[in-house]
């Protein structure tokens, strides 16, 4: 076995299938073109035997074959044949649909002729001939001059029988009869697939039938009879070719059939021999375009889906079949089939693109519209392999058996469909379980496995989610559902309680917040129920028993509902209302309505009883509010002041409670001890109306009594004034304005009377300032009183003018008072000019004496404590600390000023200043003995000072200042000096 290396330039795929390659090359060193047919399956002896028959055929009309080899790039048997420009009739008929007769003759007796030497050829190993045994177009290879006879593949010696070597059969629509059924090879065999092609290539592939010439038709006929014995030799059919190839050349039914099959509708002679025929097929094709006006128009846009191009393909073979030489209607199955070609290449693309997208489905459905696609490709002529294949050597599945490479996908997306089924199987198991953790430990681990872009992942967490959402729901209803187990039959509830329970566990709540937030209702437990059962079907073991559970138990409370409204109806016809039975009821009622208990029975929808309990409600507050009407109605009266009538109706309210009820007892009781506090503020309004009566007269006598006293009088009116305040608070509207009124007038009356006393006040006093005191004290009441006349009404006469006399008092005593200022400073001025003198004197004479004589007169302690004058106070002060030298130089300087202080208003505005230099001493002392020795002698230097040209008033003032200031430095220990009321008198 000898091996051969080609090398190889570009190369181009022809055909191929699951057994055979065949390719063209160019070598690289010298640009021979070969073809080359390579033997996916099969061995070198089977190459080597095609090639030996093809060698015994050759120069016959048979391609030239080379050898059988072993190819180096493949280590696969590979034939190489010569390169021979042409094109085969398979793709002569894509191009052009349907051949004429002369064409088809004169391209297929070449073919007879070539076939009729090799059943001629006598060998040693085919004594009776060789037969091709595989005659179609696509093995027909029409050349400039010649058609030759492709592809020995198939060829046997005639009458060779199967143990001679492997026995194949032929293409299906061309292969003889006799040949599938196994009968040994023969020249009849040959026959019959010339006869087959020729009728294809008449038809355009098979698309139908045209009005061909008869001696055609009768050829065809007998060259694919089912008798072998009745078909004639490949000679005669040749000779028959050839004239017919010569008489239809220049024939005008031909030219007419042409014409009518291109889609033209030409003049059809009336003496020809197919003019009925033809006519008839022109007659059909104007109807088909009439009822169908747009049949021969290309479209604009090609389909881009499997099912869009099988659709188009299909409509194009049945224009075919009425037009097969229609050139725009070829051109555009071209154009499908190419497209068909490109879009069956990217099968494994769009198939792992819905596979990655889990659309398993949508790919199984997309590879049914391709298998189905491909299946009708390989029905139409000149159809290439499908596109894909870099190398021809290198041919995939898709192209060598797309079919088989479409099912191989399909297991492909079961494997990933089931794959993910397992997945979500344990996702379900989770959530079956209502284990959210386990549940998205499994999403996690699916999109991690997935790559993170599995739709099912993100959709079951959406889910898990959307399962969590309505665990926490389920859980929100818990109280409800333990109080709708105390309202009815628990055991029957044990499903609904049990799954409850089970979601509260399994759920992340509940927090504290959450249990604060309000109780979901029993109805909306059911709808979530019942969505989580839509949503989650595989849950419907856990959650359809609680459903049922719950469904019932509403159900139940419903119809309970409807026996109490019933019940209560009863009740409220009854005299007198049971209202304790009726507020249990209506109580109960409510329970359910709050739980969301009350749902719709057959002919009783929720909404009417929700209608009638509120009816109900309405009745029974109608029921109450006539029984307690009558007590309102008493205390309304009473309200008003209609005492008499008020306590009439509350006694018969009281009457009529019924007394075996112990809500209305309670109610008995506190009737009546309303009535008794009514009677007794009865008794107690009358009261105070008899003694504002006796008042009334009482005034008016001591009016009349020139001995009365102003506080007589006034007292008189205080009472007066107090139980007219009694009678408007706690009497009706109407009648209290009346005493209101009076209230008024008395209160105008103290104020005139006190006004009376304050001027008898006024002149029985000579000091002035008690008199302006007093003055401005009556000024100011009176003008408060007539600036709260009553809204809208004048101030009476007599009070304005009262007010203006005390006004003029006012002024007159103010003027005297400042007469009296003026006067006193003018001699306050003179009497300090005087005293400034002598002290100025006595002080330079005394201050040595008293400093020499100090210590043996009193002491070291008694000199300390004696009152200073200023200049002994000044040398004091320079022995105190640096921290007191400013405090005490203040506290100096207004002692030196004590005796200029004048007036009221000078002794006054020095204390202010004193007080502060005092103040402020003081907070330096901290303890020390001296400074506090030191500020107590200033102090009594001070008053002593101050007091000395201050009248009464002024001593008063100073008084209180210096009790002031005593309050203030007392935390110091700085106390007033013992002798200073004394001093200040």
């Amino acid at each position: 076995m000898t091996r051969h290396a080609i090398t190889t330039g570009a190369g181009r795929l022809v055909h191929c299938s699951p057994d055979r390659t065949v390719f063209g090359i160019i070598d690289a060193q010298t640009g021979t073109r070969t073809m080359c047919k390579l033997f996916v399956r099969g061995s070198l002896a089977d190459a080597q035997r095609e090639v030996t028959l093809a060698h015994a055929a050759s120069g016959l009309g048979v391609a030239t074959y080379r050898e059988a080899t072993i190819d180096t790039a493949t280590n696969l048997p590979i034939i190489l044949l010569e390169w021979h420009d042409g094109e085969d009739l398979d793709q002569l008929v894509a191009e052009h649909g349907a051949i004429p007769a002369a064409r088809t003759a004169r391209l297929l007796a070449p073919v007879a002729r070539t076939l009729a030497s090799m059943h001629a050829l006598r060998g040693e190993r085919h004594p009776l001939g060789i037969c091709h045994g595989d005659v179609k177009p696509a093995n027909l290879l029409a050349t400039a001059s010649h058609t030759l006879l492709l592809d020995f593949e198939h060829a046997r010696p005639v009458a060779a029988t199967s143990d001679s070597g492997t026995h194949t059969t032929g293409t299906v629509s061309f292969v003889a009869p006799e040949a599938a059924d196994g009968a040994a090879p023969d020249a009849a065999t040959d026959v019959f697939g010339l006869g087959a092609t020729m009728r294809w290539m008449l038809t355009g592939g098979d698309l139908g039938t045209l009005p061909q010439d008869r001696e055609v038709t009768e050829l065809v006929a007998a060259c694919t009879a089912t008798d072998p014995s009745q078909r004639p030799t490949a000679a005669a059919v040749a000779d028959t070719l050839q004239q017919l190839a010569d008489r239809l050349a220049d024939d005008p039914d031909e030219r007419s059939l042409a014409l009518v099959t291109a889609g033209e509708q030409p003049d059809l002679a009336a003496d020809s021999p197919r003019h009925d025929a033809l006519r008839q097929l022109a007659q059909k094709q104007r109807r088909l375009g009439e009822r169908l006006p747009g049949l021969l128009k290309r479209p604009t846009t090609t389909p881009a889906t499997p099912q869009g191009l099988l659709i188009a393909l299909h409509h194009v073979q049945r224009t075919l079949r009425w037009f097969p030489r229609h050139s725009q209607t070829l051109s555009w199955r071209a154009q499908l089939t190419e497209a068909a070609r490109e879009l069956l290449g990217n099968t494994a693309a769009t198939v792992s693109d819905n596979q990655r997208d889990e659309q398993f489905d949508e790919a199984c459905r997309w590879l049914d519209e391709a298998s189905s696609l491909t299946n009708t490709l390989m029905h139409l002529p000149g159809c290439a392999p499908i596109p894909g294949a870099t190398n021809p050597r290198s041919v995939g599945l898709l192209q060598r058996d797309p079919y088989n490479f479409m099912l191989r996908l399909r297991d492909q997306v079961e494997e990933a469909r089931a794959e993910l089924h397992a997945a979500t199987t344990i996702i379900d198991s989770a959530e079956e379980r209502l284990d959210l953790g386990a549940a998205e430990t499994a999403i996690d681990a699916m999109a991690k496995r997935y790559g993170g872009s599995s739709p099912t992942a993100a959709r079951r967490r959406d889910q898990v989610h959307r399962l969590a959402f309505y665990l926490d729901r389920i859980t929100c209803a818990q109280p409800n559902v333990e109080r709708i187990a105390q309202l009815w039959d628990k055991n029957a509830l044990e499903p609904l309680l049990t799954f409850v329970s089970d979601c509260t566990q399994s759920t992340y709540r509940p927090t504290a917040a959450d249990l604060q937030t309000a109780p979901l209702g029993l109805r909306s437990l059911q709808v979530a129920l019942i969505n989580l059962a839509e949503e989650f079907p595989h849950l419907y073991v856990r959650s359809g028993p609680a459903l049922d559970a719950l469904s019932i138990a509403l159900q139940h409370m419903s119809d309970l509902a409807w026996e109490l409204v019933a019940e209560a109806s009863q009740q409220l016809e009854a005299v007198p209302v049971p209202v304790r039975p009726l507020q249990i009821t209506l109580g109960r009622l409510d329970t359910f309505r709050i739980l969301e208990a009350l749902v719709d029975r057959p002919e009783r929808p929720r909404s009417r009883l929700l209608d009638a309990i509120e009816s109900m409600r309405l009745k029974f507050e109608q029921a109450r509010a006539a029984r307690d009407r009558l007590a309102q109605g008493a205390e309304q009266a009473m309200a008003r002041g209609h005492w008499t009538t008020g306590l009439f109706d509350m006694e018969r309210a009281v009457a009529g409670l019924n007394p075996n009820d112990e809500a209305e007892r309670a109610e008995a009781e506190r009737l009546e001890e309303r009535l008794q506090e009514a009677r007794r503020k009865k008794d107690e309004i009358d009261a105070a109306v008899r003694r504002n009566v006796d008042l009334g007269s009482r005034y008016g006598l001591l009016q009349d009594d020139g001995l009365s006293s102003f506080n007589q009088r006034l007292q008189v009116l205080a009472e007066r004034r107090d139980c007219l305040h009694f009678l408007a608070v706690n009497l009706p509207t109407d009648r209290a304005a009346l005493y209101t009124r009076d209230l008024r007038e008395v209160e105008l009356q103290i104020t005139l009377e006190q006004a009376g006393l304050a001027e008898t006040e006024f002149y029985a006093t000579d000091e002035t300032l008690e008199r302006i005191q007093l003055a401005r004290q009556t000024l100011d009441r009176l003008e408060s009183e007539a600036t709260t006349s009553e809204s809208g009404n004048e101030p009476p006469g007599r009070l304005l003018r009262l007010v203006d006399h005390w006004r003029t008092l006012a002024s007159q005593c103010q003027r005297d008072q400042e007469r009296r200022d003026a006067e006193r400073a003018s001699r306050s001025h003179s009497r300090r000019r005087m005293t400034a003198i002598g002290i100025a004197l006595v002080t330079v004479s005394l201050t040595a004496v008293t400093w020499a004589a100090r210590p043996w007169l009193f002491g070291e302690a008694a000199a300390a404590t004696r009152p200073g004058t200023w200049p002994e106070l000044s040398e004091r002060a320079r022995q105190l600390p640096l921290r007191a030298a400013e405090p005490a130089a203040m506290l100096l300087a207004s002692i030196r000023d004590a005796s200029e202080a004048g007036s009221a208003l000078g002794v006054e505005q020095w204390h202010k200043d004193f007080e502060t230099a005092m103040v402020a001493f003081s907070a330096m002392i901290e303890g020390d003995e001296p400074m506090r020795i030191f500020a107590v002698d200033c102090w009594r230097a001070g008053l002593t000072g101050a007091s000395t040209a201050a009248d009464a008033r002024e001593l008063a003032a100073l008084r209180t200042a210096t009790a002031r200031l005593a309050a203030q430095v007392s935390e110091s220990g700085v106390r007033p000096p013992a002798d200073w009321s004394t001093t200040v008198k």
